[in-house]
């Protein structure tokens, strides 16, 4: 993958691109955005890009291929000839290295990251705490192993605690020659107004429906899913995954009437946080359904049941905003809907 294979951010890609053009890159910059636009992938093809030297490698030897340091495949040099100096080629030892994740001066800092660190569930990890910052510190102020570029990329940077943030806030007040800080944030808002000030913005939009339809279709979605999902996801490609992943469910339950409505409330993650986000995707789902039918009809009483329906479903929604049952939400919502035969993404109940 290099920057074009990344859909619907020219502008965020642009920047980017001017700043490897003029060799002064900022020691911190800060992607915002909602969730599932493309921030994380285009983070780690702006590392590819900064530290890519554009050399073809020889064939790899076999301890070469056990760290992974060379592509899968190796084209002929002139493959490269053509390729700009603003993005990775994609072949040589670097972006493979970074593709795969095992470059020693790009290092990764999530959840993941933190559970490993702490020998505790990575699913569990709400906060990335101190301890994770200065753990990543110690490698902040040694010299870079290959590339001209060390860079770190700290991926849902609004998950720092406060603890953690002005942990980081240190660094970034005198960040070492050749480094670069690279903060992932879906919740701007979060982070310290100093972090913020101190970090080059970049902000990403929504994907557009054709944009989103298109990465779906790429990950093997069918045309006419993708175009459903599309709709409800609000241009986010992690919304449309949870989308697909409810929609399976949704299709593994085969009682009919309240029983399926009481099933489907049961089967639930246990999770309250997750459970409360898969019930809040349940009403948007309901919500655009809704809107379809109610659009399609002339004005009269169908019509007028149907957008009082959508004002209840509005005010459920904002019902799982607060601290209201996610099951006794959810299960009103969908036997409000059945009274008028209103189910998912416009199928009938």
């Amino acid at each position: 993958m290099s920057f074009k294979n990344i859909l619907g951010q020219e502008g965020a890609i642009k920047k980017l691109k001017a700043l490897i053009h003029s060799g002064r890159v900022p020691p911190a910059l800060l992607f915002s955005g909602i969730e599932g636009v493309g921030k994380f992938t285009t983070a780690k093809e702006f590392a590819k890009a900064l530290n890519c030297t554009h050399i073809i490698p020889e064939e790899p030897k076999a301890e070469e291929e056990l760290f992974g340091s060379c592509p899968e495949s190796i084209p002929e040099p002139s493959t490269l000839d053509h390729l700009p100096s603003d993005d990775a080629c994609d072949f040589c030892v670097s972006c493979s290295q970074t593709a795969k994740g095992v470059h020693p001066d790009v290092r990764i800092i999530d959840s993941e990251f933190q559970g490993l660190l702490m020998d505790e569930d990575s699913q569990k990890q709400k906060t990335l705490r101190i301890d994770t910052v200065r753990e990543f510190t110690r490698h902040v102020y040694q010299k870079a192993v290959l590339s001209a570029w060390k860079i770190f990329i700290i991926n849902d940077a609004h998950t720092l605690n406060t603890n953690a943030q002005n942990a980081m806030l240190k660094i970034l007040e005198e960040p070492p020659p050749s480094t670069i800080f690279i903060l992932i944030a879906a919740k701007k808002n979060l982070l310290l107004p100093t972090i913020i000030s101190r970090s080059y913005a970049i902000e990403f939009r929504g994907l557009s429906p054709a944009d989103l339809e298109e990465l779906l279709v790429r990950s093997g979605t069918t045309p006419d899913e993708a175009s459903a999902m599309s709709e409800v996801s609000g241009g986010s490609m992690k919304k449309a995954r949870d989308i697909k992943k409810v929609r399976d469910r949704l299709a593994s339950i085969t009682a009919d009437g309240p029983q399926k409505i009481f099933k489907l409330v049961s089967s639930l993650p246990r999770e309250p946080y997750m459970a409360r986000e898969e019930a809040k995707i349940m009403l948007d789902m309901l919500l655009v359904s809704v809107r379809k039918v109610w659009l399609a009809q002339p004005h009269g009483k169908p019509a007028a049941e149907h957008a009082a329906l959508i004002r209840k479903l509005l005010q459920y929604r904002r019902f799982l905003n607060q601290n209201v049952s996610h099951g006794l939400v959810l299960e009103a919502a969908l036997l409000e809907s059945a009274k008028l035969s209103v189910s998912f993404l416009g199928t009938r109940a």
